[in-house]
């Protein structure tokens, strides 16, 4: 029993500072609202931050394996705003949903490839394609809203299966799925073995450049299922929707333990993250403080997990050298 103690310990050790942010949080919220820790309360925060939590997954895959992907959010415009022109045109739904999924891969595959084989630094690459898009998300639209999308497009993001959201759905699925990818297989390997040292992998047999590119394809597929599930939810789309998104979902990854030098963190942790996001939005509007406070308890929150972490650590490194 010891042991198995320790293995799970072990295991949980990156999330360590999320769960007590989370606890702390939780208690704190409740004590002040009676509603926050109500079965809707908790549906409606995963509702509200269904697209973050699916951007989150492919931006993990991107950290993990060593890199930075800051064009999630103009991706999520852009593929809500082509999606919306085809469906007001009278393209069938599915051709829609898959034609937006295989535009957010093309953008992946775009930054991918200058990436892994022009060697441009990640950070600066996704930026400039984030600016790209964000350009040709308001040229199609003219800053317009598109409105009277068809009601089984918005089902993915404003939808019901019994009581339970489907957003919430999709979350749960893709989480768990991607999870095992990550945990599972021998890919989800290489892309910690990459992210950890690029050069020890490449040594030892591992294409480092294919995996690097497969990943910011998958990321770019799973920020249009975002886009898809916020544009549904929204019942519109407009060039602003998910814009500055990505840096809130590499806030919650952050929180979550995924390390920005990449090959370490899981998806335990990037939920974990965005849920204290979502909980940390939720809870202050149940208390109704000023948006211009907000912000700032925001961020105050960032660093404290981040501080958390950084503590981990040492006292990691510590008990390492003492061994």
């Amino acid at each position: 029993m010891r042991h198995f103690c320790e293995k799970v310990l072990e295991k949980i050790k990156p999330q360590i500072p999320a769960i007590f942010m989370l606890l702390v949080l939780s208690a704190f919220f409740s004590l002040n609202s009676a509603k926050f820790l109500s079965v809707q309360n908790f549906l409606n925060i995963m509702d509200q931050t269904a697209g973050m939590c699916i951007m989150a997954v492919g931006l993990t895959f991107v950290m993990i394996g060593g890199n930075f992907d800051l064009s999630g959010g103009s991706t999520i415009a852009l593929v809500g705003v082509i999606c919306a022109q085809l469906l007001v045109r009278g393209t069938n739904v599915w051709m829609t949903i898959l034609t937006g999924i295989a535009c957010g891969g093309l953008i992946g595959l775009f930054n991918g490839v200058c990436i892994a084989k022009l060697k441009l630094a990640s950070f600066i690459m996704t930026l400039t394609t984030s600016i790209m898009m964000k350009g040709v998300a308001l040229a199609i639209t003219g800053g317009r809203t598109i409105y009277d999308l068809p009601s089984a497009f918005c089902f993915w993001g404003s939808g019901k299966l019994g009581d339970i959201p489907v957003p919430l759905l999709l979350v749960a699925v893709l989480f768990i799925a991607f999870q095992l990818i990550l945990s599972k297989t021998v890919f989800g390997h290489q892309v910690y073995a990459v992210g950890e040292n690029r050069e020890a992998a490449g040594v030892a047999g591992i294409r480092t450049s294919q995996v690097t590119i497969i990943t910011f394809v998958l990321a770019g597929c799973l920020y249009a299922v975002a886009a898809i599930a916020l544009t549904g939810r929204l019942q519109a789309a407009v060039s602003t929707n998910g814009l500055n998104m990505e840096m809130t979902a590499l806030s919650g990854l952050a929180i979550g333990g995924i390390s920005m030098a990449g090959g370490r963190g899981n998806l335990v942790g990037t939920f974990l993250g965005c849920l204290i996001i979502g909980i940390v939005s939720n809870g202050l509007n149940l208390l109704n403080l000023s948006p211009y406070y907000a912000e700032f308890i925001r961020g105050l929150v960032i660093f404290g997990a981040l501080l958390l972490e950084a503590i981990r650590v040492i006292i990691w490194k510590r008990q390492r050298e003492q061994l």
